[in-house]
This record gives C-alpha cells, sequence and structure tokens, in this order.
C-alpha cells in the first residue's frame, strides 16, 4: 500500500507525463518542497515503484524495469548530446555504422544525419524514424517488437541482419556499468541482438553517460575490456581508462 495520497499522485503525474517526471515538475505540481518530494521519491524507490534519476524519477513500467523509450530519451539529455558530439568525431567518410536500440545511439543517429556518405543499420525504431529524411543510407534489422521496449527489434531475423553486415563502427549503449568493469543491460533479447553486433563490427564503442557508473543489471552483456573505446560525457577512453585525443 501507498503510505499517502502525495505518493499517488506522483505515480499519476509520472504516468502523465510519459514516465518520467523532474523534482521541479513535482513540487510544482503538488505544492510541496523539493526537499519532501525527494523523500516521497527514496520511499517509492525503496518499494519498486519507481527508479531515482538525476533531477527526477521514472516509473518502472513493466516487470523487466524497462523504461519507456520517450522516458529515457528525456533523462540526461545534456550528457547524451555530449557523448554524441564526441562519438561522431569517431566516424569517416562512408563508414558503415551499426546503432543499437538506446536512446544515447538516437543522439548520436541525430548528430550523423547530414553525412549523406553513411551506412546505418539499427534495430532501432526510433532511428529508423528518425532518419527517414536523411540523406543517409539506413537499413532496419527487421525482427519482432520487443514486448518491454516496443521501439526495439529482437529475435533471430534482428540478430542475422547484423551477422549478414561487416560493420566499420558499433555504438551501443546499457543500462549499467559495474565497478569491476561488466556492462549489463535488463533485457536479455536486446544483449543477444547486440551480440551478433559487437561479433560483426572492426571497432566496438560503448556510450555510457556518469549517471549509469557503479550500477549493475540483471543480463551481463560483456566486460569493458571487450569493447575498443569508452565514451562518457566528458570524454573518450581506452578500456583501462587512457583518455583518447579525438
Amino acid at each position: 500500500m501507498l503510505k499517502n495520497e502525495r505518493e499517488r499522485e506522483i505515480l499519476r503525474i509520472i504516468e502523465e507525463k510519459g514516465g518520467f517526471a523532474s523534482v521541479k515538475d513535482l513540487c510544482a505540481r503538488l505544492f510541496a518542497s523539493e526537499s519532501s518530494i525527494r523523500r516521497d521519491l527514496r520511499s517509492l524507490d525503496e518499494r519498486g515503484l519507481i527508479r531515482r534519476s538525476h533531477g527526477g524519477a521514472e516509473r518502472l513500467a513493466n516487470p523487466s524495469g524497462g523504461i519507456a523509450f520517450a522516458a529515457r530519451g528525456r533523462q540526461n539529455v545534456e550528457a547524451k548530446r555530449a557523448m554524441a558530439e564526441i562519438a561522431k568525431r569517431l566516424v569517416k567518410n562512408g563508414d558503415i555504422v551499426f546503432l543499437d536500440q538506446s536512446s544515447s545511439a538516437f543522439y548520436l543517429a541525430a548528430a550523423l544525419a547530414e553525412n549523406r556518405t553513411l551506412t546505418v543499420v539499427t534495430n532501432n525504431v526510433e532511428i529508423l524514424s528518425l532518419l527517414a529524411d536523411s540523406p543517409l543510407k539506413v537499413y532496419g534489422s527487421g525482427g519482432m517488437l520487443c514486448p518491454d521496449n516496443r521501439t526495439c527489434l529482437i529475435g533471430a531475423d534482428a540478430a542475422e541482419a547484423f551477422m549478414r553486415v561487416r560493420a566499420d563502427l558499433l555504438f551501443f549503449s546499457a543500462r549499467s556499468l559495474s565497478e569491476d568493469g561488466v556492462i549489463s543491460d535488463l533485457s536479455r533479447e536486446e544483449v543477444l541482438v547486440r551480440e551478433a553486433m559487437m561479433k560483426n563490427a572492426e571497432r566496438t564503442v560503448f556510450l555510457c553517460d556518469s549517471e549509469k557508473h557503479g550500477t549493475r543489471s540483471a543480463y551481463r552483456q560483456c566486460t569493458l575490456d571487450a569493447v575498443d573505446i569508452f565514451i562518457d560525457e566528458h570524454g573518450a577512453y581506452t578500456p583501462d581508462g587512457q583518455r583518447i585525443e579525438l
């Protein structure tokens, strides 16, 4: 049971706003102090009803804990844009690029949208829509819409599409990067498709904003030393932490 009516209202507002609400919005809507809202969010988080994030909270909208793409896309926007600006420096004219289902990859797609020499292959439905009017050559993987993430294509058909192409670069993100360097995510199906991408890319680039550092999720993707380059909003690094000047 929820402890009070304000907690119920917080959940309703988060749902109404597409799965994410900022502390500032909640304070204004509920005429409550920031300390009171943060206390309520902490309580809801401890009971597994939301996940607190930088500046707000997101609703756990399904049993796997997945968050709607629209809500994820509004989180840490400046960090994702910063990562996209760094990552696009790795892309050369004529490259074939794999982009995964992450919102971080979506921001990179936006940054690359005017480079008519590129070929993009993705299982991200939002990226396909974003690039529909761009001059890029764009391929969708096909496959089944993920039940927990309706903007992601999964399954054997999706994986096979990436097995049939050799990419110059793969850019991907995931929910978590643990302190001991394990990259993990919430969906085993998404992990399996990403494995096909990793096997067929010359270089693999992991996009991970600092809020995800020091966290773990249910399904292991790989370890940090399995990628070629690691990018957060502050810069690009080798897997052992050496800064790369791009």
